[in-house]
């Protein structure tokens, strides 16, 4: 089953899927871009290749059009609530974390100096109360600060949830 949390394969790598959202009428895998390099890049997720179909480098996403044989878990996306506490988490490990800020487009998050995202985190979910609230797209090791992409994003794309 491909879902939030889980992960696929690029260049060998494993690396984190942010979410599967309904685009357009198809199942689309979410990913941090930074980690890919363009539109068209191939990556394994569940044994099957697939390749990149969207790059939204401004915001920090990839969309990744899965094949309709996939099985697959839609991800339940929110808002943030400020000032709250939330998780980041992944097939690997959860972190707690608290989010501070967040607007239309980014999510400010406060971890544990002890125990703060790594690079292989990158595109881990945020989840708030049930929900996928943000993707993690950067870690601050000096002030234990994190800078997630706001599901808003998402929620916002002309074509979602159709």
């Amino acid at each position: 089953m491909i879902k939030s949390g889980g992960s696929f394969y690029y260049k060998g790598k494993s690396c984190i899927i942010g979410a599967i959202i309904l685009l357009n009428g198809l199942h689309h895998l979410v990913a941090t871009s930074h980690i890919l390099s363009k539109i068209g890049d191939h990556l394994e997720v569940n044994g099957m290749q697939v390749a990149v179909t969207s790059i939204l480098k401004d915001l920090d996403l990839a969309l990744v059009e899965l094949p309709s044989v996939c099985e697959v878990e839609l991800t339940n996306l929110g808002n943030a609530a400020v000032l709250e506490d939330a998780i980041l988490f992944n097939e690997i490990h959860s972190i707690r974390c608290r989010v501070l800020s967040a607007g239309a487009s980014l999510i400010y998050l406060s971890f544990p100096c002890s125990d703060m995202p790594q690079p292989g985190d990158s595109g881990s979910p945020i989840l708030q109360k049930g929900k996928v609230i943000g993707f993690i797209s950067s870690a601050l090791l000096t002030d234990c600060m994190g800078v997630a992409i706001s599901a808003n994003v998402l929620l916002n794309m002309r074509g979602f949830g159709r």
